[in-house]
């Protein structure tokens, strides 16, 4: 194998240079025993290169790693510092300036110097430095866009960009606005299957592209994946090799062109913005790390660079970098000034862990032409989500996790929505909590003396309050006041009134009340929606008239709570559009600044097509929650975390039972009758009775649920095996017998032998019937119980009998193509070829039979374990 450090290599680095200007404050403390105000803080001025030169720096010093770590042995060159040293008044320089101060760190140990404000950019003569030893030949060219100049002064660009023989890769390192200019035409005509470009998202959004921030992951990388390939103004980015979107210490998004991939690489416990709200002060550098730790990639690997590996580095350097601020240091006998940390970043970016997720983008627009360039077809739902990408087949387990071992972890790598007490996965959910919270920030910072007004909505007990209070709890918790009104219950409009002053006098205290109109949207005197008209001139003006007096009520939030509609889109349907309009629906409509449509535990059907499988994820987060608040004292430590103790078919009950009749509000109350005083653990035992239960839920449904066999291991061996002997005796009482091949005529049929001598697949067949037998009866609302109470042997009825009959066909079928079966007119196992692969309707009655066989022997075979079969009530 070739020394990789037998030829040293070039790398270029080049573009716009600033000499960077740190002001750092020193703040003075102030002598409690004085009352003098006249101290002023000290402010010390430093300069460092910036721009390119501080990414020639950083690429500097991650080829000092390299070499170091025995890698390719590459020599950095740069733009020369022609110039001299930093002089304010040198007119020909891009000046940058930028106020810094000290902010604690993470460890408590230190202080770390961050930027408190930044001044702006005092742009020179434009006159761009040229690199010192320039070459055509080199292997890498890293360049610094910055919109102050270089992008249109060819005859600065290095040489490789024009006179080069080889093709080595192009790092560019993009500011706004993007895609513009003289250097970007160049590159993408010369260069585009070897360039690689790194912006924030940021700069993107302030170049006339539309990219939701904040709201979820989900939509904003889908919005950045729109705007990449159709927005004109920007979509020749989409034509290069890759692309590199930042989304500073959050993440960032991936697009390559060769393999038409598209990755977001990002951490999902936090929304973009969040992860430094708790380290106040900017930081400048961010981008340069990441285009250093690209660069190292690029270095390493050039023919095919880990480009997810050099965004990881990238965003853990950015972490690093902002928890540790700038250095101080004295250079050449001077002062210490404040400088870049380029070794610090240098090792972070050698680093070679994945500390962040990764997770493959969905193109929005890839099922409007009908069909996807990968085959795939368009799920039921159109709303894309990382949940249900990871969780896809496994959500069943994945809520048992939630309960037993938590979100964070049971969830790792799928993004959540936190709001104090309030977790949610649901990306419907997320993104209507946070635009309502954005809402909050906005009213809460300014001096509006109107309400601002929202709308929820959702099934009763969904948890339209708790969900809105914690929002507002994890803006300002200690200057907002929560007041609950039910209208249903007010009996005129004197009562309104008196709520209103109620508010009002809140208001004056100085707090924001949190208003809560609940069931705003019942009937008033027999007047559908009547309560509307009365809110009009609050939401409006921001006060209400009593008599001949106009109280105003000042700051307030307001929070109508629907009672008679689960989903805004439902609001006023009842109603014909003229009595929705005599009854002020619009005008009241058109008085919201936003609405939350709360999902509840139960599936959400609209329009009569269930779509919603993730309920069981919402149960499961709404099932931890509760047991954590209510009966702490059965959780236990296990493997540094705390979990329930709960017998596994009640928690099955809990996650799978029907329908919850009151929403959130039954599953708390099925716990609170349950007999947990004392207990350490939730078993069986400590539920109330089936009676008690039809309160809350069904409660033969929830009772059969706890008590469903596991049916795995040597009880689902005995079961397959019991399967098997039924159908063998219902073979040979229609007169079939064992022969080498399937034959109606002959009466024949090679599966009439003893299990233990039937094939493995065949074996499976039998497995494969038993464990599909709890959905057969949950389809046709049936449940299996423990046989208790003398129950009589038990029949499906003909219309139930034929739909399982082919449900239990297409299961066979599904599993037979799933293991290479495909149809002939005869039956060969040896070419795993069968008759019976057709849709049922096109199944000869003789086939059609046999699974009817299969069907009707199921209470048999439940018998055999101690099970009987029994309808529902529901």
């Amino acid at each position: 194998m070739p020394d990789a450090r037998a030829q040293k290599k070039i790398a270029i680095v080049t573009g716009d240079v600033t000499i960077d200007w740190n002001l750092r404050r020193f703040r003075q403390r102030q002598d409690s025993a004085s009352q003098s105000c006249d101290r002023v803080d000290t402010v010390r001025a430093s300069s460092q290169c910036g721009g390119a030169a501080l990414v020639a720096g950083l690429i500097d010093a991650v080829a000092e790693t390299l070499r170091r770590d025995g890698g390719p042995d590459f020599e950095v060159r740069r733009a020369g510092a022609s110039f001299g040293p930093a002089q304010l008044d040198d007119e020909r320089m891009n000046h940058s300036y930028a106020l810094w101060s000290q902010y604690k760190r993470t460890d408590g140990k230190a202080l770390a110097w961050r930027v408190e404000e930044s001044l702006g950019v005092d742009p020179g003569s434009r006159e761009c430095q040229v690199v010192a030893d320039d070459t055509s030949e080199t292997d890498l060219v890293v360049l610094d866009d910055a919109d102050l100049g270089f992008r249109n002064q060819k005859e600065m660009w290095p040489r490789a960009l024009v006179q080069s023989r080889r093709r080595p890769w192009i790092l560019l390192k993009m500011a706004r606005p993007v895609a513009q200019g003289e250097l970007w035409e160049h590159l993408l005509e010369q260069w585009s299957d070897r360039l690689i470009v790194v912006m924030t998202v940021n700069d993107l959004r302030r170049t006339e592209v539309k990219i939701s921030r904040e709201l979820s992951w989900e939509r904003t990388v889908q919005d950045l994946f729109w705007e990449l390939t159709h927005n004109p103004r920007v979509n020749s980015l989409s034509r290069i090799a890759h692309i590199v979107v930042s989304f500073d210490t959050a993440g960032a998004w991936l697009h390559s062109r060769a393999d038409s991939t598209c990755k977001l690489i990002y951490d999902p416990t936090l929304p973009e913005g969040a992860w430094n709200q708790n380290l106040p002060g900017g930081m400048i550098g961010y981008t340069s790390c990441l285009a250093g730790s690209l660069a190292r990639q690029v270095m390493i690997r050039p023919e095919d660079p880990d480009l997810v590996q050099g965004i990881q580095a990238g965003i853990a350097a950015m972490r690093v970098l902002h928890q540790q601020g700038y250095e101080e240091r004295a250079i050449g006998g001077k002062r210490a000034g404040l400088s870049f940390p380029h070794e610090a970043i240098a090792k972070v970016v050698a680093a070679v862990a994945r500390p962040f997720d990764v997770v493959d983008v969905q193109d929005p627009s890839r099922f409007i032409s009908g069909s996807a360039s990968d085959g795939s077809t368009a799920p039921e739902s159109a709303f894309w989500t990382i949940l249900q990408d990871r969780c896809a087949g496994s959500l069943d387990s994945i809520a048992e996790d939630i309960v037993l071992k938590g979100p964070e972890t049971a969830l790792r790598g799928v993004p959540l929505g936190q709001f104090e007490d309030l977790i949610t996965a649901d990306r419907h959910e997320i993104e209507s909590f946070r635009c309502i919270r954005s809402l909050f920030i906005e009213y809460c910072g300014q001096s509006q003396q109107r309400p601002l007004s929202i709308g929820v909505f959702g099934p009763p007990g969904s948890g339209k309050s708790f969900g809105v209070k914690q929002v507002a709890r994890s803006v300002r918790s200690s200057a907002i006041k929560p007041l609950e009104f039910n209208l249903s219950q007010f009996d005129g409009q004197e009562a309104l009134f008196d709520a209103l002053h109620q508010v009002r006098d809140v208001a004056l205290s100085g707090q924001i009340p949190l208003v809560f109109w609940d069931e705003f949207d019942t009937a008033l005197a027999g007047r559908p929606l009547g309560w509307l008209r009365y809110f009009l001139a609050p939401m409006q003006d921001g006060f209400f008239q009593q008599g001949q007096i106009a109280h105003p009520i000042g700051r307030a939030i307001f929070v109508f709570a629907g009672g008679t509609c689960a989903r805004m889109e439902d609001f006023g349907g009842a109603l014909s559009r003229e009595e929705l309009v005599r009854m002020k629906g619009p005008d009241f409509l058109s008085r919201l600044k936003g609405y939350i449509n709360i999902l509840g535990l139960n599936p959400q059907v609209p329009s009569g097509k269930p779509v919603d499988s993730l309920h069981v994820i919402r149960r499961a987060m709404v099932l931890r929650s509760v047991l954590s608040r209510t009966v702490r004292h059965i959780f236990q430590k296990q493997g540094g975390a705390l979990a329930p103790s709960i017998d596994p078919g009640v928690l099955r009950a809990f996650l799978h039972t029907r329908e919850y009749k009151h929403g959130a509000r039954s599953l708390e109350a099925v716990i609170g009758m349950s007999l947990l005083a004392g207990r350490s653990a939730f078993e069986r035992s400590c539920l109330p009775s089936e009676a008690q239960l039809e309160l809350h839920v069904d409660g033969r449904d929830f009772m059969a649920l706890t008590q469903q066999m596991r049916l795995d291991g040597p009880l689902l061996e005995r079961l397959a095996e019991a399967a098997h002997e039924v159908f063998c005796d219902n073979m040979k009482s229609n007169g079939y017998r064992y022969g080498p091949k399937n034959d109606e005529i002959l009466k024949t049929n090679s599966a009439i032998k003893p299990y233990q001598q039937l094939a493995e697949d065949e074996k499976e067949q039998n497995r494969g019937n038993v464990r599909d037998i709890p959905n057969k009866l949950s389809a046709v609302s049936y449940v299996m119980m423990p046989a208790r109470s003398n129950e009589r042997p038990f029949e499906f009825p003909g219309p139930d009998l034929d739909l399982l009959s082919k449900m239990e066909h297409d299961r066979w079928m599904q599993a037979k193509i799933g293991a290479g079966w495909s149809y002939s007119s005869d039956t060969n196992k040896a070419n795993k070829q069968h008759e019976a692969l057709l849709p049922w309707e096109q199944l000869p009655e003789g086939q059609k039979e046999r699974d009817r066989f299969l069907v009707r022997d199921i209470p048999r075979i439940l018998a055999k374990a101690g099970y009987a079969v029994l309808k529902s009530h529901i």
